[in-house]
């Protein structure tokens, strides 16, 4: 078995008071873009020191369901590399302008994306190894307004949102493809703060839930309102996911839980201190894994960016050590 897979059934076992122990460090991932190349793997364990335990990276829709492409390529190279792999799976297709275009909800729901969902399902089965599908992320951000267009998005929208999942995992299933395991990935603050945003909201179900997750970033005092329109603070990993967490708990006792997207800025605080801190808080948390969003993008989110060698030598050191997931959840 998987050491993450290990993981959420040995916390499952924890939560359910059938095992007892101390909490354990969370799992230590790199989100990374663009495929996954084992040029691209050896690359970022010699800019970072870590042998990362997840790697995650991004796959959007086609514009038409006959196109499309499993990336069985990159979850072979990164299996391969001692991680496991993760999709973000976003239901959208990029343009030739470069223009993003979220795939219509009815398109999903009707079946007419069926034939592109049970090719991805027969590849998954084929694929065989153990890996994670994080299913259009973050729905609760006006930035990706799945399902619809951006005027779309609404009151309707976790409704529209919960369909949507039930129907991709629906199909999945009937195809057999049981090596896979679904995220919930919301953001760990809504956009718009509206009541008809909660996360709980959106949620699909248990029954088609294995993982919860989050993300969220540290932006420091890198934005501004004349510049960017909103004024960014300093934040702790803590501040970030501890209510959050606790709100998807309400709805989703017993899943493990997981950070997918984090990072800090460096501007505005310590980023060396941040991170320590975000390690100490995710193991107080009892999250199964913490995966870094290791790109220079909006900010240099990158881990090597004033984070010593270390502290990432020390992260290295707790996946190393980690030959099983339970030998890291019970040390």
């Amino acid at each position: 078995m998987h050491p993450l897979l290990a993981a959420v059934g040995l916390q499952l076992a924890m939560l359910s008071g059938s095992v007892a122990g101390p909490a354990a460090q969370a799992l230590f991932g790199f989100a990374i873009e663009g495929k996954a190349t084992r040029s691209d793997l050896e690359t970022l364990e010699k800019a970072t020191g870590i042998k990362p335990l997840l790697t995650e990276i991004y796959l959007q829709w086609p514009s038409e369901p006959e196109h499309g492409v499993f990336p069985s390529e990159s979850l072979r190279t990164i299996e391969a590399n001692g991680s496991l792999p993760v999709v973000t799976w976003e239901p959208m297709f990029i343009d030739a302008a470069k223009a993003e275009h979220a795939i219509p909800a009815d398109a999903i729901i009707s079946g007419k994306y069926d034939a592109y969902l049970e090719r991805f399902a027969r590849e998954t089965r084929k694929f065989a190894k153990p890996f994670l599908i994080r299913f259009a992320h973050e729905m609760n951000l006006a930035r990706y307004h799945w399902g619809g267009t951006p005027e779309e998005y609404g009151p309707e929208s976790p409704a529209r949102y919960q369909k949507m999942f039930r129907h991709v995992v629906s199909v999945f299933r009937a195809q057999k493809a049981n090596n896979v395991r679904w995220v919930f990935c919301p953001n760990n603050d809504p956009i718009p703060a509206e009541p008809w945003n909660k996360i709980t909201s959106y949620y699909p179900g248990n029954e088609v839930v294995d993982i919860i997750g989050l993300d969220g970033y540290n932006w420091g005092t890198t934005q501004t309102r004349a510049t960017k329109g909103w004024d960014s603070e300093w934040r702790s990993f803590e501040s970030l996911f501890a209510a959050p967490l606790q709100e998807l708990k309400q709805v989703a006792s017993g899943k493990p839980a997981a950070v997918f997207e984090t990072s800090s800025a460096s501007e505005g605080g310590n980023k060396e201190a941040w991170v320590r801190e975000a390690l100490d808080s995710a193991k107080s948390l009892g999250l199964v894994a913490v995966v870094w969003f290791e790109v220079n993008k909006e900010i240099d989110w990158r881990l090597e960016t004033n984070v010593s060698k270390a502290v990432r030598d020390a992260i290295n050191r707790e996946n190393l050590s980690a030959p099983s997931a339970s030998s890291v959840l019970c040390r």
